[in-house]
């Protein structure tokens, strides 16, 4: 064999166990590497209804024993999450809705469907005869799940607003509706149902009174008044100071003291839904 052939002969040789050897890396890269799996899901209402389009938020926990935490989150309606194979947990909120299920991913992945029992609940609020439609800022609104001898029971939100949707398990509630921080209240029950929007409507009989102290019917009002409103039982429903303060009140009767220069005078005030007007008591 020519001598010129040797180095050509150990390069040859060479490229072959580097080749070799490149192979017996990608072999044992491909069995260290962790097996993954697509998990897509999609959210419907109930096991029947129409699927669910926005106001979602999923959350992946990695079962291991006894242990879950918290690997992937988002705000898709449609997610796909690539996983190591194994045992996870989803959980999906809709507004104050929830379902939680397990999953066992492997290489191939997996497309499934939870199903969330919630439905929607709105409240638009009137005020007086003829009605008319409250300003959200002026109506508060909470929602209790009733027990058994408590309508009340338990306190589940005060976030709704009036015009707003507010997504909530399937089950019977209670609504309290307050009339811009007064006396007014009114309250009722509401059925929830799965993929329905339930639309209450809450009717308030209230009006805003504004107080004055005059020296005659008609007069400017005195300044530095201190004002207590009572219900004709002595219950105290609103208190205020100044010239002229206003205050909302239900519908009804009450008795007035106003408090001027350390004399008290007193008169009684007729409040009609809806109506606002001003309230006089004259000094005698």
């Amino acid at each position: 064999m020519a001598m010129a052939a040797i180095p050509a002969l150990r390069t040859a040789f060479l490229g072959a166990l580097l080749a070799l050897a490149a192979a017996h890396d990608a072999r044992a890269q491909s069995f260290a590497a962790p097996r993954t799996g697509v998990l897509a899901l999609r959210a419907t209402y109930g096991e029947r209804g129409t699927e669910i389009p926005d106001d979602l938020v999923w959350r992946v926990y990695a079962v291991r024993g006894t242990d879950a935490q918290l690997v992937q989150e988002t705000a898709a309606p449609r997610p796909s999450f690539v996983l190591q194979a194994g045992l996870y947990a989803v959980h999906v909120s809709h507004g104050l809705a929830t379902a939680t299920r397990q999953f066992n991913v492997g290489e191939t992945g997996a497309v499934s469907t939870i199903a969330i029992n919630a439905g929607a609940l709105t409240v638009s609020g009137y005020l007086g005869v003829p009605e008319r439609p409250i300003a959200p800022a002026r109506q508060k609104l909470q929602v209790f799940i009733p027990t058994a001898n408590n309508s009340e029971g338990k306190f589940v939100t005060d976030a709704l607003r009036a015009g707003a949707r507010l997504m909530l398990p399937e089950g019977t509630y209670h609504l309290v509706s307050t009339y811009s921080g007064s006396n007014s209240v009114v309250r009722s029950d509401v059925r929830i149902e799965t993929g329905r929007v339930t639309e209450a409507i809450v009717n308030h009989r209230a009006a805003t009174m504004t107080l004055k102290l005059v020296r005659e019917r008609g007069g400017v009002a005195l300044a530095g008044a201190e004002w207590t409103i009572e219900t004709p039982g002595g219950d105290i429903v609103a208190e205020a100071a100044g010239a002229f303060p206003s205050v909302d009140v239900a519908e009804g009767t009450y008795n007035v003291l106003a408090r001027h220069n350390d004399r008290d005078y007193r008169g009684q005030m007729k409040v009609e839904g809806g109506i606002n007007r001003d309230f006089e008591i004259v000094v005698e």
